[in-house]
């Protein structure tokens, strides 16, 4: 059933099906690093159904990896990961919790922003963290849009729409 849905773009406004040419809404290659296997599974289906393509991470390691940052690897393993790094990014925006089993999320952020391939990389900190764990990433990464969890759909959307609309700029 989702997969008949894949196809399609829904604007979530109106509940209508958007046929995305010349509307100059661009779907993306979406990252979602989250391991609550229930928010996951929701998000991918409702990012799917809205058009976006997702690739979900469940863990921070997996995700990291997948944007070709080293890992703490010796310095000759380092240059030959920077030489096979892809030249674009295989994704347009990535959302993140900052609760992860298997790294800190605030680890997470900081590699992001510290690595020059993926320092530019528009990120959504979507997460029920406390106050001062909020406070501390945004000092990492200020430009991320942070929603907290619990959320609506239509806010992660909008988020990614606008995201997208100021990095074309």
């Amino acid at each position: 059933m989702l997969d008949s849905c894949n196809s399609k773009h829904y604007n979530l406004e109106t509940g209508k099906e958007n046929s995305n040419k010349g509307n100059g809404e661009r779907m993306a290659q979406v990252g979602l690093l989250e391991d609550n296997a229930r928010i996951a599974k929701m998000c991918v289906t409702m990012l799917r159904y809205v058009g976006h393509e997702v690739v979900l991470y469940e863990h921070g390691r997996a995700c990291l990896q997948a944007l070709s940052i080293p890992d703490g690897t010796t310095g000759e393993q380092r240059v030959a990961q920077s030489q096979e790094r892809p030249t674009r990014l295989p994704l347009d925006v990535l959302i993140l919790d900052l609760h992860l089993a298997d790294i800190d999320g605030m680890e997470v952020l900081q590699r992001l922003r510290s690595h020059p391939h993926t320092q530019s990389l528009p990120l959504i900190v979507c997460t029920a963290a406390t106050s001062t764990e909020i406070a501390r990433a945004l000092r990492i990464v200020p430009d991320a849009v942070l929603i907290s969890k619990p959320f609506h759909l239509y806010t992660l959307v909008s988020a990614i729409s606008d995201l997208l609309e100021k990095a074309s700029k």
